[in-house]
């Protein structure tokens, strides 16, 4: 008997819109009730596509040609603004999707990912999910993984090993983990030890400013000084200069517990779109620390 071999996605998706029979067309006001509907049932932002592109256009984006290199199909889409601007906001209106199962901590199937695309843009399907994907990597610190390959089924999960996700700090109720390890990030890049000013002038580039209210990390110096160094993901230490008192930050124990330079370093790389090994040296000091993790955990296993 030949094995069973599962259905493709987009197949299902055909299947169930044929046995539901053609979709009423909405009026332009029911429309935009189901959108602000949708926008508001979990994410405290109601304009969270809108906040997203002003986000977004802030940060150094990961280049088309690294999106978008896969196949001669690809490239012609690069080339073509337009189209790139609707795959996009196709992308960004998945992200309130990914982050409503993120916190149910459900799988989703790329059938219910296909069927919140515009059909004519679902041959698209790969990249505009790899674009939600990085979004959610980069902004909140999800990462979007495959959970059963028979039945195309993927996870949201924390990136790089950490355990934390800032959910129940007395802000908003959005995954922090995201400016967590831009921070230590910035904090290894720094030698090890960054000063409160070193790390506010990477984030202000990203438009998140100490004392203003962000619409993902809610008040991030609240964040800085108190949340991150409660869950001893940061240690803060006074410095005291000729003239002024300031902070110094550092890895907390719980960092150093749960995971590495090495994939904090990748993380941001990866989306930054920068290929760590282009960045030697910070790279090589990374991979010695990996290594050097390793071989102490081999040497205690062995011990024990």
């Amino acid at each position: 008997m030949m094995p069973h071999t599962p259905p493709e996605p987009e197949d299902v998706l055909q299947a169930q819109m044929e046995a539901t029979g053609p979709e009423e067309e909405q009026t332009p006001q029911e429309e935009e009730e189901e959108e602000e509907e949708e926008a508001s049932s979990f994410l405290t932002a109601p304009n969270l596509r809108e906040a997203l592109v002003r986000l977004i256009g802030a940060i150094v984006r990961r280049t088309t040609e690294e999106l978008c290199n896969q196949n001669r199909e690809a490239l012609r889409v690069q080339n073509d603004e337009v189209l790139q601007l609707a795959l996009q906001n196709e992308a960004l209106a998945l992200v309130p999707f990914l982050l409503e199962n993120y916190n149910s901590c459900q799988p989703v199937s790329d059938v219910d990912l296909l069927s919140r695309i515009t059909g004519e843009y679902r041959r698209y399907f790969t990249m505009i999910l790899e674009k939600a994907s990085w979004c959610t990597q980069l902004l909140f610190g999800i990462e979007l993984r495959e959970a059963d390959p028979f039945f195309h089924t993927r996870m949201l999960v924390i990136a790089a090993g950490i355990t934390y996700d800032g959910i129940l700090s007395h802000v908003q109720g959005m995954p922090k983990t995201g400016l967590l390890i831009i921070i230590l990030g910035i904090v290894f890049t720094e030698g090890g030890r960054a000063t409160e000013e070193a790390i506010w002038q990477v984030l202000e580039k990203m438009d998140i400013y100490p004392d203003a209210e962000h619409f993902i990390y809610g008040i991030p110096r609240k964040l800085l000084r108190e949340d991150f160094v409660i869950e001893k993901y940061l240690e803060c230490h006074q410095v005291v200069h000729s003239d002024t008192t300031g902070y110094e930050f550092r890895w907390g124990p719980r960092a150093y517990a749960e995971t590495t330079p090495m994939q904090v370093f990748e993380h941001w790389a990866k989306n930054s779109g920068i290929d760590p090994s282009r960045i030697a040296s910070l790279y090589q000091e990374a991979l010695q620390e990996e290594q050097a993790a390793n071989a102490e955990a081999m040497a205690s296993s062995i011990e024990e």
